[in-house]
């Protein structure tokens, strides 16, 4: 399981877990009464946002490109998220019954992905099917065609993010200029193995800072905004999220290219990013059960928000680590 790991790409899925459940927690912890906590809770909720982009860009990082057959892809890659989704669906369904108080309507909307953390299984299962499709493109066009699909999808979250899909909103237009093939969830996964394979010729020290502060820029214009209510485009697809994600990114890929990653890979806190990278599918899962069950108690204070964050995190990874280590429940629990 260990073997043969990239470090940097366990690096990033490890963040991208620990985003998600910051993400989460954030939204249901903590009082907003004060300019200081609600630039406190909307920087956490800015790192938060760049789970699932992340998760979507090493998905390209990792899949694309690759010389597989198509059953051969559908039975490794399908199994890979269906069966720990069945097992965890249930137990949640049922957690929601017994624990939650949901009723029919209620355990149905979750289950099709309606306000749930359900919602990225469906995502996926879309994105695999056109994975093969892609892959086509990329061994026909190389990062050229890349280029020229990522110019248009940046294109199109440009307009979502300025309010300008539909162009004339007020009128009724009949605008026939479709775009929807290069939008949504999609492009985050190109743009993760674009980033992942382009060589910029830039210093490796200079592209660090570029990237350090692309983040930094971008988490520090999202607050602006967000505390002078100013509409961003839909989650995810806007431009300051997608810079975000950007920057994280290729942060993290130009210290792994400078060696400063090599020097904690082998010691506790390696072992621990690797860890939560491995579970991190399981992770996903049962910790929508464990913030669910917080959510019942009062916490209503700002400092309790990274309390939670690490008791969410480390309760989710033990279960899953107990998981593990159980025949044949550990071949669909994460």
């Amino acid at each position: 399981m260990h073997e043969n790991r990239i470090f940097y790409y366990d690096f990033l899925r490890a963040f991208a877990i620990l985003a998600v459940v910051m993400c989460h927690i954030g939204f249901f912890f903590g009082s907003l009464d004060t300019l200081t906590k609600i630039i406190y809770h909307d920087s956490i909720h800015a790192i938060g946002l760049m789970g699932v982009p992340i998760f979507l860009m090493l998905t390209g990082a990792l899949l694309l490109n690759k010389k597989i057959s198509l059953p051969k892809f559908f039975k490794r890659r399908f199994s890979r998220i269906c069966f720990p989704f069945i097992f965890w669906v249930v137990i949640i369904l049922a957690s929601g019954f017994l624990i939650f108080n949901w009723n029919l309507e209620i355990a149905l909307r979750r289950f099709m992905g309606e306000a749930s953390i359900l919602w990225y299984f469906w995502t996926l299962i879309g994105i695999y099917l056109f994975i093969p499709i892609i892959n086509s493109f990329i061994r026909e066009y190389q990062m050229k065609g890349l280029e020229y699909f990522l110019i248009i999808w940046f294109f199109t979250i440009l307009l979502k993010t300025f309010q300008l899909w539909p162009l004339f909103p007020p009128f009724e237009f009949n605008f026939n200029f479709e775009l929807n093939y290069f939008t949504d969830f999609i492009g985050f996964v190109i743009l993760g193995y674009y980033l992942d394979n382009k060589d910029f010729k830039i210093n490796s020290i200079n592209m660090l800072i570029i990237s350090c502060l692309t983040l930094i820029i971008s988490i520090g214009l999202y607050d602006y905004l967000i505390l002078n209510h100013v509409y961003i485009g839909p989650v995810y697809q806007n431009l300051i999220n997608v810079f975000m994600a950007i920057g994280i990114f290729l942060f993290i890929k130009q210290l792994d290219k400078l060696n400063i990653l090599e020097h904690m890979k082998d010691n506790l806190i390696g072992k621990l990013i690797t860890s939560l990278s491995i579970y991190s599918y399981g992770i996903y899962f049962v910790h929508f059960i464990i913030y669910h069950y917080f959510m019942l108690f009062d916490f209503h204070s700002n400092k309790m928000i990274p309390i939670m964050i690490i008791i969410v995190l480390g309760i989710s990874c033990g279960i899953i680590w107990i998981l593990s280590k159980i025949p044949y429940i550990n071949r669909v629990s994460y």
